[in-house]
């Protein structure tokens, strides 16, 4: 509530120099007639906190042009604010990419504004990092090579449902179009910080669009590398750890996004089907969308053979064995092995079998996750819902958001009357003494019939 009186203040005071300011406006953000379209709010906390921790290390240059970025924010803002702003920021960067285009022939690329900018959730809620964002439209074949990953492992499997948004060309221009690219600048290059399987989809898919970039930081390039990564990976910008979630070394990340430098990661692509298929929910906060998909992949992991009792049953347990075995199979025989990927392979045969086998069995492997995540959800005590390795990797005791319980209605059902244990030694030893005495009584019929056929 406080900020959005904040906004709202703000906001009043902005309109009522909006005209007087217009043609100011208009030359410092370079857009002529309409401005710019920013976010307004306060900075979230653990965004302040750890831009005023980064700051330390940057130039004293970069800390004047950081505060001479207030004025130029004030003086670009408009009405518009949330998720409706930017979009018609977004909007407006690729429009004047492609008038920029056709006016001339040397470049594609075009600088659009500087404005305040938050996350945007799927509510259209908005999370500010207090920092100056700045959106650049290139063409992907143009930027490509100086576009970097931060991370070391994607889901193929849920990069191979995103191919679904690049089934031709103007279909991946519609999508890219909605899909700002967020980064930080560091010596000449641009570390993208999301959209990780996007952009693998997009060098998969082979088509040369139009892309959003995002800029949200530029690190000095005085700053060390081992500095620099600690702060990527301190701020929940970087994940670089292996299959055994072992760490490796930072120089073992990708240096582009051609699927196969990725390792596989099966585990993040059940955290992504989990939320495609309305069993986890994400929160609001910006803290609890970094690597929610790998802290929850993190935990199924974890869980995969029951090391800690957790499984409501275990015949649950070995469903989801056996199923993730027949994925990961299905993505060794028809993607990795053999160099599939390498031999340029149809898209839309990778979207038919994306469609037609891998996310059918993902649905059914969240069928057998659920009651595993519904059972970590209803644990009572906090302390006892601390993930064991989930601090010293992603910075944090507990998962991330919710479990829903609305569509999985059979977990409920099967909390009430859970699968009835072995039986005991007594029960065993009842059942089988009273096993005995029927074998008794058809043995003494027997010999009676016996006795009866000799006598004949």
């Amino acid at each position: 509530l406080t900020r959005r009186r904040r906004r709202r203040r703000r906001m009043a005071s902005v309109v009522s120099m909006t005209s007087s300011m217009a043609s100011v406006s208009a030359s410092v953000v370079g857009v002529g007639g309409g401005g710019a379209h920013p976010r307004g709010g306060a900075p979230h906390a653990g965004a302040r906190a750890g831009f005023a921790s980064m700051s330390k290390s940057m130039s004293k240059s970069k800390s004047m042009s950081m505060s001479s970025g207030s004025t130029r924010r004030r003086m670009a803002m408009t009405t518009r604010t949330g998720a409706a702003s930017r979009k018609a920021l977004v909007a407006d960067v690729i429009e004047d990419a492609s008038s920029s285009s056709t006016t001339s022939t040397t470049s594609t690329t075009s600088w659009m504004i500087t404005a305040t900018s938050a996350r945007i959730t799927s509510n259209e809620e908005e999370e500010e990092d207090g920092l100056e964002h700045v959106y650049k439209s290139a063409r992907w074949f143009e930027i490509r090579d100086s576009v970097r990953p931060t991370q070391v492992a994607l889901g193929w499997d849920w990069t191979f449902l995103k191919l679904a948004n690049f089934k031709d060309f103007d279909t991946a221009q519609a999508y890219m179009a909605r899909k700002p690219v967020p980064f930080v600048s560091y010596r000449g290059q641009r570390y993208v910080v999301d959209h990780h399987h996007t952009l693998a989809a997009l060098e998969l898919s082979g088509w040369d669009v139009d892309v959003v970039m995002e800029e949200i930081f530029e690190y000095d390039a005085d700053l060390t590398e081992e500095r620099f990564w600690g702060i990527m990976e301190g701020k929940g910008w970087s994940f670089c750890w292996d299959a055994e979630y072992k760490r490796m070394e930072y120089s073992d990340i990708p240096k582009s996004f051609n699927l196969t430098a990725f390792r596989n990661d099966v585990y993040r692509s059940l955290g992504g089907f989990a939320r495609r298929y309305k069993l986890l929910k994400r929160g609001k906060m910006l803290e609890d969308k970094l690597f929610f998909e790998f802290q929850w992949g993190y935990f199924f992991w974890l869980h995969r053979n029951d090391a800690y009792a957790l499984w409501p049953s275990s015949q649950l347990q070995r469903g989801f064995d056996r199923l993730l075995k027949m994925i990961e199979q299905t993505d060794d025989s028809e993607y990795i092995g053999e160099g599939h990927l390498e031999a340029a392979r149809d898209v839309q045969d990778m979207i038919l079998l994306s469609e037609k086998v891998l996310q059918p069995l993902y649905e059914v492997l969240v069928e057998y996750i659920a009651p595993l995540a519904y059972a970590y959800q209803t644990i009572p005590a906090d302390e006892d819902r601390i993930v064991p390795g989930l601090k010293k990797r992603f910075g944090r005791e507990q998962l991330p958001g919710s479990v829903i319980t609305g569509n999985f209605d059979f977990m409920e059902e099967r909390q009430k009357s859970p699968i009835l244990p072995p039986p005991s030694s007594s029960s065993s030893s009842s059942s089988s003494s009273t096993g005995s005495k029927k074998d008794d009584k058809k043995d003494k019929k027997d010999k009676k019939d016996d006795s009866k056929d000799k006598k004949n």
